[in-house]
């Protein structure tokens, strides 16, 4: 019997260009039990807020500092449900640099070589979403966090756009290089997108996972113990295909993708984070001698 789910997702952008859209899937009847869990999650998070004001919505940037513990567990209720993450991550000055605007002429009015890194995302995870609804023979709709303002014309806000991408992806097939039309239509069955104010625990849950994952694939952004468990956990839950993670580690492929893709892995990606940390850390630690030594030399 087919089953029905739900695709929560968001985007983040790192200081260094790291552009990420992520979020998690779960089945469409674990929906209130996530949250209610959330929402004694908030309770136990502000429990000075009187029970019928309306407690803050969790939003990453703002608040995972002075919260991790929260974040953490707010990821964890995901996986307790079920979840499963997709996401893409794309670095955006490779992306320039291998597919950069040559156009041969300026007379081609407003030509842009390039896609927006949103379509380019959302494709690979719609793609990676509908391997899995697939393979479940299930269906499931997709929904996003809002980012329009108030005073955008909804025919040019990026609601819109992103919107329209969506249903290009579902009507033509856009962007997805192995799945055919008929498989995207039977498992992709709507796309709507709700505000951050609406308080949906699945978006805010999102909203971390793409905050967590665009931090820990930026070699240049510092992260701490706290995001990097709230990573491992996420790196769990990543789909891998429907294989068994211990005969093919796939995650790479399914679950996080990164683009552009050549040589690109989670695995390669976290190592070179890992040696860039250590190199910084012995050239602190020379640095320092070095002062020390000055120091006793002047004594």
């Amino acid at each position: 019997m087919s089953t029905e789910h739900i695709l929560y997702l968001d985007e983040s952008k790192s200081v260094d260009n790291i552009f990420v859209i992520a979020g998690f899937a779960i089945p469409l009847k674990n929906e209130g039990s996530l949250s209610h869990k959330f929402d004694e999650l908030k309770k136990r998070t502000w429990p000075n807020l009187i029970n019928n004001e309306a407690r803050p919505v969790f939003h990453a940037v703002e608040h995972l500092k002075r919260r991790p513990e929260a974040f953490l567990e707010m990821i964890k209720l995901a996986k307790e449900e079920d979840g499963k993450v997709f996401a893409c991550v794309i670095k955006l000055d490779e992306l320039y640099e291998l597919y950069g605007d040559n156009t041969p002429s300026k007379d081609i009015n407003n030509y842009q070589f390039i896609d927006s890194e949103f379509n380019i995302a959302l494709q690979k995870v719609i793609e990676s979403y509908t391997h899995y609804l697939y393979r479940l023979n299930a269906f499931g709709k997709t929904m996003y966090e809002g980012r329009n303002n108030e005073e955008q014309l909804w025919f040019n806000s990026p609601d819109f756009l992103l919107k329209a991408n969506y249903q290009t992806i579902v009507a033509n097939n856009k962007g997805l290089g192995y799945i055919n039309d008929a498989a995207v239509k039977y498992c992709n069955t709507g796309f709507t997108v709700k505000q951050k104010k609406e308080d949906v625990a699945g978006l805010q849950i999102a909203d971390t996972i793409a905050y967590v994952i665009a931090k820990c694939m930026s070699p240049n952004v510092s992260t701490n113990k706290e995001i990097e468990e709230m990573f491992d956990v996420i790196y769990s839950m990543a789909y891998n295909g429907g294989f068994n993670p211990k005969e093919k580690d796939l995650k790479n492929y399914y679950g996080i993708r990164i683009l552009p893709e050549f040589l690109r892995t989670v695995k390669i990606e976290r190592e070179i984070r890992d040696k860039k940390k250590y190199i910084i850390a012995e050239i602190s630690e020379l640095e320092r001698r070095l002062k020390k030594l000055k120091q006793d030399e002047s004594e």
